[in-house]
């Protein structure tokens, strides 16, 4: 063999490395965390279509974000500390929160990677222009009923996610997100993301101060039983009803890329019924159910056998306040439900 034809097969085996659609879904990843990125994103659900102002900076190991709503009314996210904190300018509300798997891109391993490949199948699907920049695809289909499958259109450049859809088993869009426009600046100023909060700062203190004592004090944890396989809880919160009377639990389920929520709060007396049974709207579907004197719902971009199946397995707890989150086994990888609508 001569040196060339040595030298050609190692560029053509590191390129095939690099094109490998589970490494480049790690890239995109780890750049939707930590490149600078700012531009305008199109949001479309069924027949909802909304349009966001994104800026996204990386700090110190720090992730900072602000999400603002240029159509219908009047509201930001920004994300700073590992916290999510949702701003409604016009009458001064905002609510304060944990990130959740849901975003731009969720956090992926070659760990994580590994263990996604028993549930999805990830492949190159070429190349496409996105808000003026060349970008590569990768389809993430799976390989059960249980989920959605993704397609990712990343910068070619930068590895930055600039489209990415939900898609159904049909092959149908479910939802979309997309950037019409977006620069790469190699700074942005904290301003960017302090303007935001600055008249809430106080506010904000005194509500991190509450949930701390919340989670402090615990709740009844609850039991799951038979889980859709790949799923595990990834997140436990407590956090105050709207009128500041109650709490309501929350815990987050994932695969990876699904995030299901569930939330369970005790029922008082009220003429207003709860919500029972199945919901959809678009991609996502929700379903409640009353266990005893406590409501549990169950809400999530997934098939509906899936939120339903999440739902049944809830199992009050037996142990007192504080007591952790169980996973039984979940069911055979085999044992999959029929295909949702």
């Amino acid at each position: 063999m001569s040196r060339l034809t040595g030298l050609a097969l190692l560029l053509s085996a590191g390129i095939a490395q690099a094109a490998a659609p589970d490494a480049m879904l790690v890239r995109m990843s780890e750049a939707a965390r930590d490149v600078n990125y700012e531009g305008v994103v199109i949001y479309q659900a069924q027949n909802r279509l909304e349009t966001l102002k994104v800026v996204h900076g990386f700090r110190d190991g720090v992730e900072l974000e602000r999400v603002e709503a240029l159509t219908g009314a009047p509201r930001e996210i920004v994300k700073r500390d590992g916290k999510v904190i949702c701003l409604l300018p016009r009458d001064r509300r905002f609510t304060l929160d944990r990130p959740t798997p849901k975003g731009l891109f969720p956090t992926l391993t070659p760990e994580r990677m590994a263990q996604m490949a028993t549930i999805y199948q990830f492949e190159n699907i070429g190349s496409a222009r996105v808000a003026g920049r060349d970008c590569r695809g990768i389809a993430i289909a799976p390989r059960d009923n249980y989920r959605y499958g993704y397609q990712i259109w990343a910068d070619a450049e930068t590895h930055v996610p600039l489209k990415v859809s939900l898609v159904a088993r049909d092959g149908r869009v479910l939802e979309q997100m997309m950037f019409t426009e977006v620069r790469f600046p190699e700074e942005i100023v904290d301003a960017r993301f302090d303007e935001a909060l600055a008249e809430h700062e106080e506010r904000i203190a005194v509500a991190e101060a509450r949930q701390e004592e919340q989670q402090a004090a615990g709740d009844a944890g609850w039991r799951f039983g038979s889980l859709p396989p790949g799923f595990r809880v990834t997140m436990r919160s407590l956090r105050q009803t709207a009128d500041g009377r109650g709490v309501v639990e929350h815990v987050v389920l994932t695969d990876g890329l699904t995030a299901i929520s569930v939330f369970s709060a005790q029922q008082r007396e009220t003429s207003v019924p709860v919500f029972e049974g199945q919901s959809r709207m678009g991609a996502v579907h929700a379903f409640g159910r009353v266990m005893g004197r406590v409501h549990i719902t169950v809400v999530g971009e997934a098939p509906e056998e899936t939120i339903r199946l999440i739902s049944e397995s809830v199992q009050l707890p037996e142990a007192g306040p504080g007591a952790p989150v169980l996973v039984d086994t979940a069911p055979a990888a085999g044992a999959t439900p029929q295909a949702p609508d």
